[in-house]
């Protein structure tokens, strides 16, 4: 009696895990965007935009100024696409900025991250004891 539930129980698990594994890529096309902060270039911030899809997409970027003005825009075709951007800051004079990620080939979801500039003057004082 005990090794037939060991059995059903088992073999419930296994058609669970297997019908869970075809539900969870069936659908899975984009599985994130993300956009981070890689350093400074000339004293200029670069921010590196990562799409991570596990088929062949097609995506639009678009970088705007918080104004609306296209800044910057560009067709991103690939899998795993991975992308180097630069601000001028001097020329945008303290404008956020907003990436704008928009999937053309599937549902034509978007993803947006918005570029907060803060400048801020750290003053700090030091006593050493000698």
């Amino acid at each position: 009696m005990k090794t037939t539930v060991k059995n059903a129980v088992l073999g419930l698990m296994t058609v669970l895990i297997v019908a869970t594994g075809f539900t969870a890529t069936a659908g899975e096309v984009v599985t994130g965007a993300e956009l981070i902060s890689v350093g400074k270039l000339n004293n200029q911030p670069v921010f590196q935009l990562n799409l991570h899809n596990k088929v062949n997409g097609k995506y639009a970027v678009v970088v705007k100024d918080q104004f609306g003005e296209v800044l910057y825009q560009e067709i991103l075709t690939g899998v795993n696409i991975s992308r180097n951007f630069q601000l001028d800051t001097d020329e945008l004079g303290g404008v956020d900025v907003r990436f704008e990620i928009v999937d053309m080939k599937g549902s034509s979801s978007s993803t947006v991250f918005n570029v907060k500039n803060n400048m801020r003057i750290v003053t700090e004082t030091e006593i050493v004891k000698g």
